[in-house]
């Protein structure tokens, strides 16, 4: 995982280095100045968050040589080394506060192995980070502090999501709608199909949607992709506006192959004329996807916060059909809650940052990307809250490179 990080070429206020000596002001100034890049979604959050806290360690409060064993941790996860949280042994933490923080930092540890960087990459790296920002408060005399709520707000998330007492339900259902020779048009028959595929999906809660699309032999295989993206655009679309959540849906276009009814190049066949629409996945009793609780809501020490139910049911995250930058009605609401905490939590700024799936050619989901978070941006402005910050990611894929996840735009509150 080399060259996570992109150095920027600018300097840290030296000035303010006055207890450190020149090598860990060096330190501090390369991280400070970096951008992350490759790696995972977790080493890329990781990275991010041991850069924030480095910078609020030299900005807020000036404390160089703390400032400088954080950012030597970032520069070990940007060499490809798995940094663990901090160790009790490290500081010197009072008696009576070693027991709580054992006990955190063996859940932190076990939630790691579990799969939690895997399974949501941001909230462990910032679990991670408050833990080692916590540990240092404790040592510094503050019990109880911002830093101890960070961590345990965002606690909640990094668990595996509960089945409800009966248990989780498993939901597979499978559903076709065929198109006209060289159509994508939808016919009435597609259309309640549809309608039952969304109606089963609000049901079971199922949290993927698989839609993929098909032609037959006939024309070029260029030709057939194509087609075969336009049938699953249509298919994504219908089923957003009949409710289903565009990030839990992942598209793909498969063109002329897997056919239904094997032919011959160039034949005529209805049957592979297609769009399959799958529920997959266990339906969980908490809601969402998966249901995780995850954010500081502006009680963050350092870097950023989320706030909210991450997912479809709230949260600081608006999500997208394939190809689209059109804000659902779902996603106005969810952007008139971020107005909310802004107004409450008073952040210093406001970021709204756009990504994309891998679908698209890099030049449109470039495009994309800063389309969706300048829709988002605007929006935000007219119902009231602060102009924020504009920036893109195109491509940056938490799953497949077709999962709905990636088609979002987060709004991160600075403070």
């Amino acid at each position: 995982m080399k060259n996570i990080i992109r150095w920027a070429g600018i300097g840290a206020t030296a000035t303010l280095a006055a207890c450190a000596v020149p090598a860990e002001v060096n330190d501090v100034q390369k991280v400070l100045s970096a951008r992350a890049e490759g790696g995972t979604a977790f080493t890329r959050s990781l990275f991010q968050e041991y850069q924030a806290y480095t910078r609020s360690q030299v900005q807020t409060e000036v404390e160089w040589v703390d400032a400088a064993g954080t950012a030597r941790k970032a520069l070990r996860v940007a060499d490809g080394e798995a940094v663990a949280p901090d160790e009790l042994t490290g500081r010197k933490v009072p008696a009576t506060r070693i027991p709580e923080l054992a006990a955190a930092r063996g859940r932190l540890m076990t939630y790691l192995a579990g799969g939690a960087a895997e399974r949501v990459p941001a909230a462990a790296a910032k679990a991670q980070v408050a833990f080692d920002c916590w540990l240092e408060q404790e040592a510094e005399g503050r019990p109880n502090g911002t830093c101890r709520t960070t961590f345990l707000t965002h606690e909640p998330m990094l668990k595996k999501p509960a089945p409800t007492a009966a248990g989780p339900v498993e939901a597979q259902r499978r559903y076709v709608v065929t198109f006209g020779l060289g159509s994508a048009e939808l016919g009435p028959q597609s259309r309640q199909t549809l309608g039952e595929a969304a109606a089963t999906q609000a049901q079971l809660r199922a949290p993927l949607v698989s839609v993929a699309g098909f032609t037959d032999a006939v024309g070029s295989v260029e030709q057939n992709l194509r087609l075969a993206r336009h049938r699953a655009d249509v298919v994504t679309a219908e089923l957003v506006k009949l409710g289903v959540p565009p990030g839990l849906i992942a598209e793909d276009a498969l063109g002329e192959t897997n056919p239904q009814v094997p032919t011959g190049d160039n034949a005529v066949e209805p049957r592979n004329r297609r769009v399959e629409v799958t529920l997959a996945g266990n339906a969980w009793g908490i809601g969402g996807y998966g249901g995780y609780a995850y954010g500081d809501a502006g009680r963050g020490y350092y870097g950023h916060g989320w706030g909210g139910v991450y997912g479809y049911n709230g949260g600081h995250a608006v999500f997208f059909a394939s190809g689209s930058s059109q804000l659902s009605a779902e996603a106005i609401e969810r952007l008139k809650q971020v107005v909310a905490a802004e107004k409450t939590h008073h952040p210093k700024v406001v970021r709204v940052i756009g990504f994309t799936d891998r679908t698209g050619s890099v030049s449109t989901n470039v495009r994309l990307a800063h389309q969706r978070a300048e829709k988002v941006a605007a929006e935000i402005v007219r119902l009231g809250g602060t102009a924020p910050v504009i920036e893109s990611r195109p491509g940056d894929s938490w799953g497949s490179s077709y999962d709905g996840h990636a088609r979002r735009v987060e709004i991160l509150f600075d403070y």
